[in-house]
């Protein structure tokens, strides 16, 4: 089930096969808190995940802090990836002022939850600049109590912003200073997968499962020098039931040395996923 992060210009980083996405916990719309996302987290490292995927901007940083406290401990047995890039407007950033209570309230009146819904389906702005990245890192590390992220991605560019090279020097800077155990890209679509792989010194690249179907030559060049793969909504377009989600595992898990992220808030869901990936690798 293990697999290395071993990416160009840094120390292997340690990481499972099967990653935990983190995307919903501290979320205000049906995500795990407190003890439920301690226990989910703790019961996922128990059973052989030590890879965990966040980002800044979920559940407005609380899965990073519920990462740092229900991790901490065991900070030297876990790779923790996350993420920055994507901005909160104003309006977005006053709401975390009333998150709890205005999570309560979603719960109860269905058309509230609907329309925290329609705004999160939104797209938020980008701000790739080094001043914007400097201070989510510092950020970052404050709430997963910790000295260094094991690999920091830009989260979602386009194909434009990546090429413009403009964060790579505050990366490679981070990373010489210990802060970064390396550095990469969460790409939404092909061209922007393809610019980023076409950049020296990335050690990690997160796409969709569909995508990176797209970029196979481009892909196993970039893992044949030393560079992870991390899959992401590898259940995406597919229909309900057990087979569906094993050929899902499988499909992913077919890329040589690639971790496929599991997003789920589920300790039922996520230990199925195990199990198939277990029963793949017997």
């Amino acid at each position: 089930m293990s697999a290395t992060l071993a990416p160009r210009h840094s120390a292997p980083i340690a990481g499972s096969r099967i990653g935990l996405g983190c995307s919903r916990l501290g979320s205000t719309l049906g995500g795990a808190r407190g003890e439920e996302a301690r226990h989910l987290l703790r019961h996922a490292l128990a059973q052989g995940v030590t890879l965990f995927d966040t980002a800044d901007i979920y559940g407005q940083g609380e899965s990073e802090r519920l990462i740092g406290a229900a991790l901490g401990a065991d900070r030297d047995r876990v790779t923790i990836v996350t993420k920055a890039g994507q901005r909160f407007t104003a309006a977005q950033r006053a709401v975390t002022l009333v998150k709890r209570p205005l999570g309560m309230l979603a719960r109860a009146l269905p058309g509230l939850k609907r329309g925290i819904a329609s705004r999160r389906a939104a797209s938020l702005p980008r701000d790739y600049s080094a001043a914007h990245l400097q201070r989510s890192i510092e950020g970052s590390l404050r709430r997963l109590r910790t000295d260094r992220i094991d690999l920091f991605l830009l989260h979602s560019p386009d194909a434009a912003a990546i090429e413009t090279g403009e964060a790579v020097g505050l990366l490679e800077a981070q990373r010489q200073a210990g802060k970064l155990g390396g550095w990469g890209i969460s790409v939404d679509d092909a061209a922007a997968g393809r610019a980023a792989l076409r950049l020296a010194g990335m050690a990690g690249l997160q796409i969709p499962l569909t995508v990176a179907a797209e970029l196979r030559p481009e892909i196993a060049a970039f893992t044949a020098r030393g560079g992870h793969l991390l899959l992401r909504e590898i259940f995406a377009g597919q229909p309900s039931g057990v087979g569906h989600r094993q050929a899902a595992i499988a499909a992913a898990l077919a890329w040589p040395g690639a971790t496929a992220l599991v997003g789920t808030t589920s300790i039922p869901h996520l230990d199925e996923a195990l199990q198939h990936a277990a029963g793949r690798a017997a």
